[in-house]
C-alpha cells in the first residue's frame, strides 16, 4: 500500500502521530499502544459520537504523567493497533475503519490535516526500496516507525551514495547487509530522538564533506568504520 502500511510483513508506521515524543522505552511504547487499543475497543462505539471525545479526554488524562521530549508536540491517543494480531499500528478512527470520512475530526489536528499529510520518506522516489529494507529488518512496528520516520538520516545517506558515484538500486542489492548493520546502529541513537517525520532539515547536504560531518556527529567512530567497509 505505502511506506506507512506496507503490503508485506506485519509492521506499519505511526511516528507522525507523535508517538516518539513520549520518553518511553521500546517495550513501554508497545504497552501504551496496547492499553489504548483495548480501551478504545471496549469504550468507543462508532454509532455513538460522544464516545470518541470521551475516549480522547480519558486517554489524555491518563497519559499526562508520561514525560515528553517536546511540550509543543501533540501525542494523539487515537494511535493504536489496527489489526487483530496487535502488530500493525495506525489511526483507530481512520475512515477506513469508521466508514465516516470526517471521523478524524475527533482528533486534535482534524481530518483535513491528518489525511493531507505525507511524510518525507513516503514521498521519496526511493520509497519502495526503503520500505522493503525496513520491513525486512524491523522486529515490530515501533522499530519500523523509528526507521521510516528518520527522513533526514535517509536523505543524507542517499546524498552520500550519490556523491560516491554509487547507484542506489545496486546499493540496496549489493550492500544490503551493510545497510542493515548501519540502521541497526542508528536505532540505538534514534531512540533518544523525537522523530515525527516532519522535522525540518536545515542542511541540504551540498557536498560530501557536509554529509561526512553529519554522519560522524550522528554515529561517531562507527561511521568511519562502516564507510571503510563498503569501499
Amino acid at each position: 500500500m505505502s511506506l506507512c502500511h506496507p503490503d508485506l510483513g506485519n509492521v506499519s508506521c505511526g511516528a507522525c502521530c507523535g508517538l516518539f515524543n513520549l520518553k518511553l522505552q521500546p517495550k513501554e511504547f508497545k504497552t501504551l499502544l496496547l492499553e489504548r487499543t483495548e480501551e478504545f475497543q471496549s469504550t468507543v462505539n462508532f454509532e455513538v459520537r460522544h464516545s470518541f471525545p470521551i475516549f480522547r479526554k480519558n486517554r489524555e488524562t491518563k497519559e499526562t504523567h508520561i514525560p515528553k521530549k517536546d511540550d509543543m508536540t501533540y501525542n494523539c491517543p487515537f494511535l493504536g493497533y489496527v489489526d487483530t494480531s496487535k502488530q500493525r499500528i495506525g489511526c483507530m478512527i481512520h475512515p477506513i475503519f469508521t466508514g465516516d470520512p470526517k471521523s478524524q475530526n475527533f482528533s486534535f489536528y482534524g481530518a483535513s490535516i491528518c489525511q493531507a499529510y505525507d511524510c518525507k520518506n513516503k514521498e521519496s522516489a526511493l520509497a519502495d526500496l526503503w520500505e522493503s529494507l525496513f520491513v525486512e529488518m524491523a522486529k515490530d512496528s515501533v522499530e519500523y516507525s523509528f526507521l521510516s520516520a528518520d527522513h533526514i538520516f535517509v536523505g543524507a545517506l542517499e546524498k552520500f551514495f550519490q556523491f560516491s558515484g554509487l547507484n542506489m538500486e545496486k546499493v540496496f542489492q549489493d550492500l544490503r547487509l551493510e545497510m542493515v548493520d548501519l540502521f541497526r546502529t542508528r536505532l540505538i541513537s534514534s531512540k533518544e530522538k523525537n522523530l515525527t517525520s516532519f522535522e525540518i532539515n536545515y542542511e541540504n547536504f551540498s557536498d560530501l564533506e557536509v554529509v561526512e560531518t553529519y554522519f560522524t556527529n550522528e554515529l561517531g567512530e562507527f561511521w568511519n568504520e562502516w564507510r571503510m567497509r563498503i569501499h
